[in-house]
């Protein structure tokens, strides 16, 4: 039995075949081997648990649609990552949360050093803090800050420059920046 866990674990090339060959069984054994991974995914991006559901359950209709397409030059994982990313994505489109910028908008905007405090370290619970941002910039965030993509590949999935994923990730530090000074101020001013 492997100790990965989520997109970390492995599947054999014979299992993918047969999946090709679009058989049930196989399908039924990816599933159940990258589902929590997947939902865990779609639920950090969208924050709504329910949505994250049918995200997974449509990303898993698109695989079994799809999985001829997969050439092997790149782990399955990553390549199920994906799908599930860009439905995620779609989806926040379809429900009208994702903000859209100018060009112009977007290099108007002062450049940030986003490390340049500890902020993270007083937040106990990053999804509630994350509740703070748009569908946009929540994705933006999950996806550099947890899931490591870069912002050629973020700028990718929604389809705009990399211009568009450095601000949002911007905006988004110093908007949860904002949300952790003013809890502070406000811990102070309860303990007087």
């Amino acid at each position: 039995m492997s100790k990965n866990k989520g997109f970390q674990q492995e599947i054999s090339t014979e299992l993918i075949r047969q999946a090709q060959r679009k058989d049930m069984n196989a399908f039924e054994q990816i599933y159940v081997t990258y589902a929590d991974a997947c939902y865990g995914l779609a639920l950090r991006i969208c924050g709504q648990p329910a949505v994250a559901e049918d995200i997974v359950q449509e990303s898993f209709m698109k695989l079994m649609n799809r999985i001829d397409t997969y050439r092997a030059d790149g782990l399955f994982a990553g390549w199920l990552s994906k799908i599930v990313t860009y439905e995620t994505i779609n989806r926040l489109k379809a429900n009208n949360k994702v903000y859209s910028l100018t060009e112009e908008q977007m290099l108007a905007e002062e450049a940030v050093d986003l490390f340049d405090c500890n902020w993270l370290e007083a937040c106990l619970d990053l999804d509630s803090l994350l509740d703070n941002l748009s569908a946009t910039a929540r994705a933006v965030f999950i996806l550099h800050e947890v899931e490591g993509f870069n912002h050629k590949e973020i700028a990718d999935f929604f389809f705009r420059t990399e211009s568009f994923s450095k601000v949002t990730l911007s905006r988004a530090y110093k908007l949860l920046r904002d949300v952790v000074a003013t809890a502070e101020q406000e811990s102070k001013y309860a303990l007087k």
